[in-house]
Order: structure tokens, then sequence, then C-alpha cells
């Protein structure tokens, strides 16, 4: 074989460079192209491009602000007669001494006891007029009105009743009339005077039937006198 001519040698060389300078740059890959992004695609939240065929990420609504907590309305607040209310007071009828507490504080009229014949000791009023009580009566108010008081009138007073010689204080006490005026009790009894006696000592009401009830002299403890 003979050997290669100078010129010949680099031709040869050159050939060779330029081979492994073509080898080297077909063995670099080719880069891959991005998949092209529909018309109508939306971004995704965080800025990035959604795969083809996959759903858009929904982006989050803003929360909305809380709604301010409503005022109460006036009628919600606490009337003042709500809080602190006094107890109601009870009604004068259920007073276990109705009327009494109402009546003005002055002296008023006086009763008293005196042995009237075989009645014994009854009650009597200042002037020595036999007083009575009424077995219609239920209760501290009277139930002879109109024409049987025009017969038997009340005994009436215009202050605490006075309790006379041999009465018991804590048994008296009076009912109101109206016009300022009270009839007096005793032991819970209205008492009246009869229209038909005439002076100090008589007794002529003593068991008289009249106006659907019987009337009677009142002793000392408060109870009806029967007889004499």
């Amino acid at each position: 074989m003979s050997p290669l001519r100078p010129s010949a040698a680099v031709s040869v060389a050159a050939a060779v460079l330029f081979a492994v300078a073509v080898g080297g740059c077909a063995a670099a890959p080719t880069p891959t192209p991005l998949p092209e992004l529909p018309a109508n695609a939306a971004p995704s939240s965080t800025g990035s491009t959604a795969p083809d065929g996959a759903a858009p990420a929904q982006v989050a609504a803003p929360a909305s602000p809380s709604a301010p907590a409503s005022a109460a309305s006036p009628g919600a607040a606490a009337s003042p007669g709500a809080s602190g209310a006094p107890a109601a007071s009870a009604s004068p009828g259920a007073s276990a001494s109705p009327a009494a507490s109402a009546v003005p504080s002055g002296p008023g009229t006086a009763v008293s006891l005196a042995s009237v014949g075989r009645l014994g000791p009854i009650l009597v009023d200042a002037q020595g007029r036999t007083l009575y009580l009424y077995g219609a009566d239920t209760s501290v108010r009277t139930t002879c009105t109109g024409e049987c008081a025009d017969y038997w009138p009340p005994v009436t007073t215009t202050g605490q009743p006075v309790a006379g010689q041999g009465v018991d204080d804590g048994l008296l006490g009076a009912a109101p009339l109206g016009n300022g005026l009270f009839q007096v009790l005793y032991k819970g009894h209205p008492l009246y005077r009869c229209s038909t006696d005439q002076v100090s000592g008589d007794t002529s009401g003593q068991e008289t039937e009249d106006f659907a009830g019987t009337w009677y002299t009142v002793n000392a403890l408060g109870d009806a006198v029967q007889g004499g």
C-alpha cells in the first residue's frame, strides 16, 4: 500500500472531523413541542394551563362578609315593669278585718254594755239605745238596705268605734257604707237600731221576724241573745 499524500491525508482528516460533528448533532434529541391550548380553555386557579380535555379548575368564590348582628328590636327589650315589679297588694275585701283599716283614725261612735231586764248585759250606743244584729247578714256587708234600712237604721261612725265599759275592743270594727260613713261591727256582725225603740232600755225589736230575717240583741261576746 502506497503512503498517502499529504494533501490526501488532510482531506481524510477533514472528512473525519465533519463526520464526527454531523454525528454529534444528529444525536441531540429533538425538543417535544408543547400541546396547543384550546381556544376556550380557562386558566386554572394557579395560573397554569389545564391539560387538553381536563375540566378547568374551579375558582373559589370570595366568601361573603358575615351579616352584621341585627340590633334588638325595641319590643325585645325588657319593659320597666318586668324587672323588680312590686308584688300586687291584696284587695280590701280579702283583709281579715275588712274596712276597719280604712276607717279614719279619730274616735268614732261609742259602744257600751247595759243590763236590760231579763236580757242581761247587751250592747247599747252612747244614748243607751239597744243595738241589734240581723240574722240574714252573712258577712260584714249589710244586706238591709232601702225600706229595711228605714226601719232598722245602721249604727254609723266616721272614725274608729270606741269600746265602752264591758265591750271587747278587739271585736269592734267598721265596714264602709259610702259617702264617708262606716257601719259599726261587733264580732263581724253589722249593728243596727230599731226605729220602734223610743227610749234607752227599749227592746221592741228583740227576736222580731222582719225583712226575711230575725233580729236579736247582742251580748258582750258578740253572740245573738235569744229569749227574754
